[in-house]
């Protein structure tokens, strides 16, 4: 019989020796070392993120290195009363604790952000790209008992969700693709979120989508009308009309600037007839589409009526009361609450544009045209949706100067509307000249033909035939949202489809990602969403946690230089200032225009941040929250240049006061910045390390 066997310490001691043993020490390190090789390589070829998801973020390699540390630990004190030829031993075991110390202090405590600026702008927060949240904010009708603004945390993963499914991850030539689809496994993905007065469920993620054109919406229209012609000799005769084919191409508006709230397009056929289509994102917008009629007598005057649409019913309103206000005076809309201000029509469209004001003070403008629809700009975040209807044959005959107005006689004649449903659907109105003749959805087709239906115009005789050729559902004007496969850039957009319950009412869309930026750009027609309650507005947008850095970052240049020759930048830096804002206000917005409310910290002026030169400041200065940051020049955008939107959306003509000469370029630098608590520790111990080292060397010499 062993001693091990007979001896109680012995046994109690064998599991400790085991844990702090050589040989687990080994394996420990020979499968760290090897998972952080296979992340260096999948780091290169999908991306820190991935790397970060899979590897060093997982639960499972944190576990590995606690047990490395658990391990070392135990070794040092199995070799307790120490000794002094234990010192070299100690130092490189020590090195190697305080190093994971010092890891472990990043991991918990450590920021990584970034923050994007356009030159002569002041940012005093960084936003975290790799940390997404929901933002869900009440722009109507708050309760008292609700916050304004409720943000949730949102872990969705650097993978499209369609891609945890096997037959999915497969079907494409993935490296490491095995192992990626068994480090998936261990991760957590958010899939609820429940607010005071809401539930939203995530219903799937792109990761990286794109948007991939469709074609036109193609439609053929016979009218049953005859038309004269003339004969070789010379006579008029009557002669039926052809099949005419319209194509409604909506691409042509997407990404326009200043057109983001335009969802459609239209077209005039042979005899002056139009023909329109449009997209509704709201079940509000299609409501108001299908309902709202002119209802004529006294609620129209010469210039027609406006019917609004709001909380579910409708409203109209007189237009010659409108023209009758005063500037400061605001026309109560009866039984709705809502009131007109702000009034201008303009004759030749006709066009009337005003604000709609709430009766908690919210405001916001319109602008309805009655020959375009399409084109109508409508209180969104409101929930108000408006539609022009005027008797062009009334005001030609009582308007003197309007006889002879092309856009009146224009709208006299027939227009057939088309506007897709948030369900994907196709609906269609006939407009006469003065009625809705005819409105439902578009038939499903039979069999293999395609979708067809007829319609009476209002007339004693004749008719309209419609063919729909070629519909393609659209995601956003011209286009529909596809995956694409995870890989390193950035640039690809993330989108989530969301369904919101709220106030009894259920919404389901795609939202896109806000870009990463502090920058005060409104947002983009997909990257928000709002949902109409009882009498409250819930507005949905997606962006990233930011960190409230304590100090502000002036931007005061940019500068690039490129290769000679060529167009590769060779060098780019930002001269900045440390400062601190002195507006309350601009310090909680996070980013500011005024280049005077601010005062430069000590020692914080003029620094240059280049490539491989960073910044840092010491987070000691009064009115700073003491915390140390080191900020690196990221990347850049632009320059934009005077014959571009983006130039006059980030510059207004301000001479900065470092300058003597309006800005003929402006430039977006973009900084990261970077608070680690841990990287004392991490120099320590690796100079433990090195020192250890050096000890056993001198020892066996």
């Amino acid at each position: 019989m062993s001693k091990t066997e007979t001896d109680p310490l012995a046994l109690l001691t064998a599991p400790l020796r085991f844990i702090g043993s050589l040989t687990l020490g080994i394996v420990l390190l020979a499968i760290l070392l090897s998972l952080i090789a296979l992340g260096t390589f999948i780091e290169s070829e999908y991306g820190s993120t991935v790397a970060g998801f899979v590897i060093y973020g997982n639960l499972w390699f944190h576990a590995l290195i606690a047990l490395l540390a658990l391990n070392i630990t135990v070794s040092i004190l199995l070799r307790l009363p120490w000794k002094r030829h234990h010192i070299p031993f100690l130092t490189v075991h020590a090195g190697i604790l305080v190093l994971l110390f010092g890891c472990f202090l990043t991991w918990q405590m450590g920021e990584e952000a970034q923050i994007t600026l356009p030159e002569g702008t002041i940012g005093t927060v960084a936003v975290k790209p790799e940390r997404q949240q929901a933002e869900f904010r009440y722009v109507l009708h708050t309760a008292s008992n609700v916050p304004q603004t409720q943000h949730y945390p949102l872990s969705l993963g650097p993978f499209s969700w369609q891609d945890y499914t096997y037959e999915n991850w497969i079907k494409d030539e993935r490296p490491y693709k095995t192992f990626l689809w068994y480090a998936m496994r261990f991760v957590t993905r958010t899939s609820a979120l429940k607010g005071e007065d809401f539930t939203a469920e995530i219903l799937d993620y792109y990761a990286h989508s794109a948007l991939e054109s469709v074609p036109p919406f193609d439609v053929s229209i016979l009218w049953n009308k005859t038309v004269q012609t003339e004969t070789e000799q010379g006579e008029i005769r009557e002669v039926p009309r052809n099949w005419e084919q319209v194509r409604l191409d909506l691409r042509q508006r997407h990404g326009m600037p200043g057109l983001s709230d335009v969802r459609g397009v239209n077209a005039m056929m042979s005899q002056g007839e139009r023909v329109s289509y449009s997209l509704a994102l709201s079940q509000e917008e299609l409501a108001a589409f299908q309902k709202s009629r002119p209802k004529g007598g006294n609620h129209a005057g010469l210039w027609g009526e406006i019917v609004l649409y709001y909380g579910g019913n409708l409203y109209s309103v007189n237009v010659d009361q409108l023209l009758t206000l005063a500037e400061d005076r605001r026309f109560p809309v009866e039984g709705s609450g809502l009131h007109i201000g702000d009034v201008r029509l303009s004759e030749r469209g006709p066009i009337i544009r005003f604000s709609v004001f709430t009766p908690s003070g919210e405001k916001e403008g319109m602008a309805l045209m009655p020959d375009n629809p399409e084109l109508n700009v409508q209180a969104r975040k409101l929930g108000v949706f408006g539609t022009y209807w005027v008797n062009p044959q009334r005001i030609m005959q009582e308007s003197a100067g309007n006889a002879d107005n092309p856009m009146l006689q224009r709208l006299a004649t027939h227009r057939l509307d088309f506007m897709q449903g948030p369900d994907k659907k196709l609906y269609y109105r006939l407009w006469s000249g003065r009625e809705i003749v005819a409105d439902d959805v578009v038939p499903e087709r039979e069999g293999q033909g395609k979708p067809q239906f007829k319609l009476v115009t209002g007339q004693t005789t004749g008719g309209v035939e419609v063919v729909i050729d070629r519909f393609t559902p659209q995601d956003v004007p011209g286009s529909r949202i596809v995956p694409l496969p995870v890989s390193q850039s950035r640039q690809n957009e993330q989108r989530v489809k969301l369904r919101v319950q709220f106030d009894g009412t259920e919404d389901t869309f795609w939202i896109r990602a806000a870009a990463p930026t502090i920058v005060p750009l409104p947002p983009e027609q997909d990257q928000i969403r709002y949902i109409y309650g009882k009498g409250r507005t819930l507005c949905v947008q997606l962006n990233f946690e930011t960190i409230d850095l304590g100090f502000g970052v002036l931007l005061k240049k940019f500068e690039k230089r490129t290769e000679p020759g060529t167009r590769m930048p060779s060098h780019f830096s930002s001269l900045v200032d440390y400062v601190k804002p002195l507006n309350p206000r601009d310090a909680e917005s996070g980013f500011s225009r005024d280049l005077e409310s601010h005062q430069t910290l000590p020692h914080g002026e003029n620094i240059l941040i280049s490539m491989n030169r960073p910044g840092s400041f010491a987070g000691s200065s009064a009115g700073t929250r003491g915390r140390g940051y080191r900020i690196y020049q990221s990347s850049y955008l632009g320059p934009y240049y005077p014959d571009q939107p983006q130039f006059h959306e980030l510059y207004d003509g301000t001479v900065f006061p470092w300058e003597t000469r309006p800005r003929e370029s402006i430039a977006l630098s973009t900084l990261s910045v970077n608070a680690d608590p841990g990287r004392g520790w991490k120099y320590f111990g690796s100079l433990l390390i090195v020192l250890g080292s050096a000890l056993f060397i001198w020892r066996k010499h």
